[in-house]
């Protein structure tokens, strides 16, 4: 086989090789001589990169070359840089050039993620914010001493007054401007009885003669609301006048509520309220007419009951 000489160490290298299994060096298939000083060769690296390195030196003794560790890649195992085989002997990769006893460059750390100037000011503005909070709080706590503390409690006394809950005001005593027909007495209207508060609305609005409810309770109380219930049976509803428009006034009414009831069977609500009253006083003004049902029709108002909800009123200033 044809060999040729390489021009950098003097070995001998078969025709068809491109480096020299003994430094590395590269052999030009134009046959140009390299531009490099001798002494000097070009060793390519498992990472495709070239390094410059010199055979000026002598080798080591053989005391001092049994010391070197051995390569960590032998040429038996394959170039780190092509995977070519190559004989035990070489130094260099005859295919590529790489350095045999070269093991493989360590792999870079990734870079640690940098901040941008906006990230950074906004995490200096979040901190500032912090420091402003912690320090207001502070001086709420150690500065506000009493004030503070009564403030809170006063907070925490109006809070239980308005989140009572309403339960039905027992009435004392219901006193009407028409004691009502037989046994369908005035009295009927307050809880706790099955009978019906009636009375003639024809007489009434022909003597031009107001009809009036008073229920008193046994001490002042806040009002919340009125349940007023009108007779629940259907036929018997529309049989007799029923309760339209009102209006409802208390001890402490400024002026009288008024509103126009449901023409409908069974309980509404009346959404009146008062502060501290003793009574309520409610007004009938107009009726829906009876009309004719089965046959029947009467002249008679009916009412079956009037709840009033509210809990004890707060205590008078002084």
């Amino acid at each position: 086989m044809v060999s040729q000489t390489c021009h950098q160490c003097g070995a001998s290298v078969a025709a068809d090789e491109q480096f020299c299994p003994e430094c590395g060096s590269y052999f030009d298939p134009m046959g140009r001589k390299p531009s490099r000083p001798p002494g000097d060769v070009i060793s390519v690296s498992s990472d495709g990169t070239y390094e410059e390195f010199s055979l000026g030196d002598q080798p080591p003794d053989g005391d001092e070359a049994e010391s070197e560790p051995p390569p960590t890649v032998s040429a038996s195992d394959g170039c780190p840089s092509c995977g070519a085989s190559n004989p035990p002997s070489n130094r260099h990769c005859q295919e590529c050039g790489a350095r045999l006893s070269q093991a493989p460059l360590p792999t870079a750390p990734r870079p640690a993620v940098q901040t941008t100037a906006g990230v950074r000011a906004a995490l200096a503005i979040s901190g500032l914010l912090l420091v402003v909070v912690v320090f207001a709080f502070l001086f709420n706590v150690i500065g506000g001493g009493g004030s503070a503390t009564s403030t809170t409690a006063a907070a925490t006394s109006t809070t239980k007054q308005t989140t009572q809950v309403a339960v039905q005001i027992e009435a004392i005593d219901a006193v009407c401007s028409h004691e009502g027909i037989g046994s369908f007495a005035c009295d009927n209207v307050r809880s706790g009885t099955d009978d019906e508060y009636q009375i003639n609305w024809d007489e009434a609005t022909d003597a031009e003669e107001d009809i009036t409810i008073k229920l008193t309770f046994r001490s002042p109380m806040t009002v919340n609301n009125i349940i007023w219930k009108g007779i629940e049976d259907p036929n018997r509803f529309k049989q007799n006048y029923r309760a339209r428009g009102i209006t409802v006034k208390a001890a402490d009414s400024i002026r009288e509520y008024s509103e126009e009831l449901d023409d409908t069977p069974g309980a509404q609500d009346v959404r009146f309220a008062a502060i501290r009253t003793n009574w309520i006083e409610i007004t009938i003004n107009s009726a829906y007419i009876a009309e004719v049902i089965k046959d029947n029709s009467y002249s008679d108002l009916a009412i079956n009951e009037i709840e009033v909800w509210g809990y004890d009123a707060p205590s008078s200033a002084g």
